[in-house]
Order: structure tokens, then C-alpha cells, then sequence
């Protein structure tokens, strides 16, 4: 009986720290063509897996006065585990007034990177893993977040180590250094286990409150995909994200 009651623990522990977005989170490493040597060739940030085998990452990550040559994407299939290659990504849409981009994953390696076969198993298990972002967002306010000084969640993760769940009140979070704002960018935020948004870069002139601190919101981000749906084909054949755009 004690063992029993030890195993439940041991997995109450392990949900309480690893929560099931964090499978459906990635590390994005874009690489530029270099003009000179001192200028970096690559740029590295997050992004969050969603239906139909896109990611949500900051604009800021992939285009640089033009699109980055090659994207790759990193993830750790075994919470507590170091992040390995997973796959190779496109940009599907990107708007830099509101630093998002969409990208769509191909080309999936092994977790060195190399390029696998097609169809196989990292793929089809790819397909089943991901954030279904089409449904009501949470109606709190960053006014609330501020007024009863709430937390937010976010993984965090240092030197290719594995992805962990960090909490933070949002005040605190708001008062980060601009170098750490920086390194967060296409970082998907949390109440909780209730997606709030995507960390973009900072809009001082923005109308909208959010984008003021550099949060693009739940509800933002399918306005965005929701206006290309309606008047794009960006996302022919994708018929959850029709449908849903069809709600009043």
C-alpha cells in the first residue's frame, strides 16, 4: 500500500512539474545568410506546436529584412530529457506589425539532425502531439494580471538543458531587462494551463494594451489566422480553423 500511494505521489509530482504544454512547446534556431563576420548567422527563440503541424513564433526569429535561409526546430520528446532535433520549418505567414509568424513544419530529422524518410514515426507521432488554439480564449485582462498580481507560466530551459515549467508573478514578469525579454521571444505564456499568449517584441505605440508589453494575446493571434482564412488560401484545407472562424 505505501509503494502504491509512493507511485502517486512520484506522478502527481511529475504533472504538477511538467504540465502538457510543455510537449507542445519548441526551441526555433534560424539561420541567415552572414554579410560579414560580425554579424550573427543565426537567431534562436520558442515557438508552440498547433494544429495542423504549425508553430507560433515571434517574426523577429525568422525575417530579418528577408526570410531566414533555413529553420529548425527543437523539442524534447521525453519530458526531462535534453531538447534534440526534431525538424525543419517554412514560413506559412508573418506580419512584423504584430511580430508573429506561422510556420509549418517538414522535413523531420532524427535527433542529430539527420533528415528521415518519409513517412515515419517522428513524423505521425508529430501530427498527434499539438495545442488545439482553436477554441475560446480566457477572458482575463492584463489589467487583472496586474491587479491581483497573478501568476504566469512559461518553460524555461539553459545550455540545450531540458524544457521546465517556471512560474512568475506578472508584475515581475513585466519588469524583466530588455536582454531577457529578448531571449524570450515566441515564448507561449500561461495562467495556469490556459494559454494567455505568445511573448512578441514590445510596441510602445500600439492601441492595443498587450502589444504595449510585448504579449500577443490567445485572442489576437486567431483574429490573425482567422483574417487569412477569410481572405487568403494560406490555409486551404485546413477545416478546424474554418469552421471555428465561422462562429459568431
Amino acid at each position: 500500500m505505501a509503494k502504491i500511494i509512493f507511485i502517486m505521489l512520484l506522478a502527481l509530482s511529475a504533472n504538477a512539474k511538467y504540465p502538457q504544454w510543455l510537449q507542445d512547446s519548441v526551441k526555433v534556431v534560424a539561420e541567415f545568410e552572414q554579410p560579414n563576420r560580425y554579424i550573427p548567422s543565426y537567431v534562436e527563440g520558442y515557438g508552440f506546436v498547433i494544429n495542423y503541424n504549425l508553430v507560433l513564433t515571434s517574426a523577429k526569429i525568422v525575417f530579418n529584412k528577408k526570410k531566414a535561409d533555413e529553420i529548425t526546430l527543437y523539442h524534447t520528446e521525453v519530458l526531462g530529457q535534453p531538447i534534440a532535433c526534431l525538424s525543419h520549418a517554412k514560413i506559412l505567414a508573418l506580419d512584423d506589425n504584430i511580430d508573429l509568424a506561422v510556420l509549418e513544419v517538414e522535413r523531420f530529422t532524427d535527433i542529430y539532425c539527420n533528415i528521415l524518410p518519409t513517412p515515419n514515426f517522428r513524423e505521425l507521432s508529430f501530427q498527434k502531439t499539438y495545442f488545439n488554439l482553436f477554441k475560446k480564449p480566457i477572458q482575463t485582462s492584463l489589467q487583472t494580471l496586474l491587479g491581483e498580481n497573478l501568476k504566469i507560466s512559461y518553460f524555461s530551459e539553459q545550455d540545450w538543458s531540458e524544457f521546465l515549467r517556471s512560474r512568475i508573478a506578472f508584475r515581475d514578469f513585466l519588469d524583466f531587462s530588455k536582454e531577457e525579454k529578448e531571449k524570450m521571444l515566441g515564448m507561449p505564456l500561461f495562467i495556469e494551463n490556459d494559454f494567455l499568449g505568445l511573448k512578441v517584441k514590445e510596441f510602445p505605440n500600439a492601441s492595443s494594451e498587450s502589444l504595449k508589453v510585448g504579449i500577443l494575446t490567445h485572442k489576437e493571434i486567431l483574429d490573425f489566422l482567422c483574417k487569412l482564412e477569410n481572405e487568403t488560401l494560406v490555409f486551404k484545407n485546413k477545416k478546424d480553423l474554418k469552421e471555428f472562424c465561422k462562429q459568431p
